[in-house]
């Protein structure tokens, strides 16, 4: 019943009588009266089980603390329980302490603290604040590393981006309210781009609850709509099982974020805490995979072996497992395309990959994918921005479907993907490793002659339809070539391969041009906000990066725009001297938008120019290495110097302003793209000059 006062957060007329269920009682009674009439007792109750999991009872009462139990309920526990209850409450005091060995007084904070070391916790980041004290505390001198972030929201996206660039939980812990609402967009990106986060925040005392007490927000309500679960501890007891449930639900299935709210007083609480409940047990791991129906598998290996023109369509979900998938793809002999979360996760420069797909991907994958009768797509969801205009989406391939020698294969571990954007002719639900390895027996293709002139087709395409772009005049640079210049330089040096190299980007035209002229050969490796498209989260995403990965070459690709937002954590940088290496491409301006205001809009130009602060000046206000490039000729030996630089590095690249081709217009198909050489057409010859090409509906989000 506490549980759902607070959750739903409504005020107390009463307070507890003596921590008696009476006093509870009267407490509910008052609170029912006066509560809200948009809330219910049902959508309130509701509340505290994860969306995954609805059907599910809430903790029964043998998890509540013994003041709240009647008789009733004291009778439904287990019997040894129950005698020592009955002993505790006879005075038997030291009848109890003695059948329960190895006890140690803690305090809620130390309970945390040990229940994130039993889950292999090694780092945590976030920001200090009164309502959290009681469980800061107890990190100080322990082995659990803190980083400290310059700003709540970079303390998510550092933590989101430890767990990207590693598969582990990023553990991000904040203060009340400002400090936990400054997450909501941290937690909200973790959860479309699939990201196993735990935040914990800090909550004013409980009888402060519903006070509107100062630094006091709703939490759990807040944050439910973007986490897979959100719990409001209000037991002491309870503690240790929240901790392991947060780690089960964000690693079952498609990881996601959860959210625990801690009340100050239940943290600093001490108690005499058996060691065995931070013993390791198979209860505290994830939920186990999903059964594969072996029958639906071998459906789709029928129809990838029969399929004359299939392609692989590859998202982050088979990011754990590029052998097996480099096994079944050359196996197949088909061609593979990737999301941009899965960049690296199948080798770009093998022969096969077509890179990546979508709005602003590869031309040469975008036809592929029309043009494919059986698309095979592997822990990937069909975002909008790789399927364009669904009326025109795969138009053969769902042909081949209704002919029986082809279709769409969707292989996803969340089965609430299937039929949200497309009907697949045959869906898998299961992990992608298991999946493959279960196909991979299986293929074994039928016309292999056809098949090669499918390649060679594909091969064609990737030659007349690369990546490309028009240089400046007068020597001057484009995003485009400093990010083709590091790419040159990471395969030239061989670091590409000898080193454990990380992008990182913000969002907008460098983020879309990172994707096209880096030959990405790591799974993991490309550190980005996807669904989301968060502008600022590049330089926290490289400072999570870095840490979680010291010895790798973390470089972070950032727009003027994106880094004005959160260039505040350089002072994270310098604070641990992560030897980060930061370019920020200047045009003055948030280009992208600037594009869409010229086509969409008839170039009426609103808040898309930036004024921007001299960028070597303020990072060597920062005691930090830094130095511009505006030339071609400077290129080459400035990335040389910079990527090569001991410590962390700032490179202000003045670039001039481009249009990011090829793109897929709002309201047309994936191979109805505006490609290079239309670029006079739809530009113009100069800023002044729209060009002839008219635009209607829309502008993209």
């Amino acid at each position: 019943l506490a549980q759902v006062l607070a959750q739903s957060h409504w005020r107390w007329r009463a307070r507890r009588a003596a921590g008696t269920m009476t006093g509870l009682c009267r407490a509910v009674v008052t609170s029912a009266v006066h509560a809200p009439s948009r809330r219910s007792w049902a959508s309130a109750s509701h509340a505290l089980v994860p969306r995954h999991r609805q059907s599910e009872k809430v903790p029964s009462c043998r998890d509540v603390p013994r003041q709240f139990l009647g008789r009733r309920q004291r009778a439904s526990l287990p019997s040894p329980v129950l005698q020592q209850m009955r002993a505790a409450s006879s005075g038997g005091m030291s009848a109890l302490t003695n059948s329960m060995t190895a006890m140690r007084q803690l305090t809620g904070g130390e309970v945390i603290f040990n229940m994130l070391q039993e889950h292999g916790v090694d780092t945590v980041f976030g920001y200090s604040g009164g309502a959290v004290l009681p469980l800061i505390d107890a990190f100080h001198g322990k082995n659990i590393q803190w980083i400290t972030s310059a700003h709540e929201q970079c303390s998510g996206h550092s933590a989101a981006a430890y767990a990207k660039s590693t598969g582990k939980f990023g553990i991000c812990i904040v203060t009340s309210g400002p400090g936990l609402t400054n997450l909501v967009t941290p937690l909200q990106d973790a959860l479309t781009d699939g990201v196993p986060l735990i935040v914990l925040s800090g909550q004013v005392p409980t009888s402060a609850m519903g006070t509107d007490a100062f630094q006091e927000c709703p939490a759990t309500e807040i944050t439910r709509p973007c986490t897979k679960w959100s719990y409001v501890c209000l037991d002491f007891n309870q503690l240790p099982w929240a901790i392991n449930e947060a780690f089960r639900i964000a690693s079952s299935g498609r990881p996601g974020p959860c959210h625990i709210d801690l009340p100050k007083d239940i943290v600093s609480m001490k108690a005499q805490v058996p060691d065995a409940v931070f013993r390791k047990s198979a209860l505290n791991s994830g939920d186990a995979p999903p059964m594969m129906d072996m029958a639906q598998i071998q459906k789709a290996a029928d129809l990838i072996n029969k399929a004359k023109q299939p392609i692989f369509y590859v998202g982050q979900g088979t990011n754990h497992c590029p052998d097996i998938l480099r096994k079944v793809v050359q196996k197949a002999n088909a061609p593979v395309t990737t999301t941009v979360h899965a960049m690296g996760v199948y080798d770009e420069r093998d022969p096969l990959s077509m890179h990546m797909l979508g709005m602003h991907g590869a031309a040469y994958a975008n036809f592929a994918i029309q043009n494919a009768d059986c698309i095979i797509a592997v822990g990937s969801r069909f975002d909008d921005r790789t399927t364009g205009v669904m009326d025109k989406y795969a138009p053969k391939a769902k042909a081949a479907g209704l002919d029986g020698t082809g279709g769409i294969i969707h292989i996803n571990i969340d089965r609430t993907t299937f039929g949200k954007v497309v009907t697949p002719t045959v869906p898998i639900w299961a992990d992608a490793e298991h999946a493959l390895t279960a196909l991979d027996s299986l293929i074994k293709t039928e016309d292999e002659a056809t098949r090669a002139s499918w390649v060679s087709q594909c091969q064609d395409w990737k030659k007349k339809y690369a990546f490309g772009y028009v240089k400046a005049p007068g020597g001057r640079i484009k995003t485009q070539q400093v990010i083709e210049a590091t790419n040159h330089f990471l395969h030239a040096s061989g670091w590409q391969d000898k080193k454990d190299v990380f992008i990182c980007t913000g969002v907008g035209n460098h983020q879309m041009m990172s994707c096209q002229f880096v030959r990405w050969t790591k799974p993991r490796s490309m550190i980005t906000s996807g669904s989301l498209g968060v502008m600022g989260a590049g330089l926290p995403f490289a400072v999570g990066t870095q840490v979680a990965n010291p010895d790798s070459l973390t470089i972070l690709f950032d727009g003027d725009g994106s880094f004005n937002m959160t260039h505040m954590d350089l002072q994270t940088i310098m604070r641990y001297n992560l030897p980060v290496k930061i370019a920020v491409m200047n045009d003055h301006r948030q280009q992208m938008v600037w594009i869409w205001q010229r086509l969409f809009f008839d170039g009426r130009y609103v808040s898309v120019d930036n004024v921007n602060p001299d960028f070597v000046k303020l990072a060597q206000a920062w005691g930090m290495e830094a130095m511009a490039c505006d030339n071609e000729d400077d290129l080459p030996k400035v990335v040389e110097k910079w990527l090569k630089h001991d410590g962390p590095m700032l490179i202000d690249f003045k670039v001039v302003p481009d249009i990011c081709l090829p793109m897929v217009a709002p309201g047309k198909a994936l191979d109805e793209m505006i490609l290079l050489e239309d670029r006079e057409a739809i530009f113009g010859k100069s800023e002044e000059e729209l060009g002839e090409m008219k635009f209607e509906g829309l502008a993209p989000s």
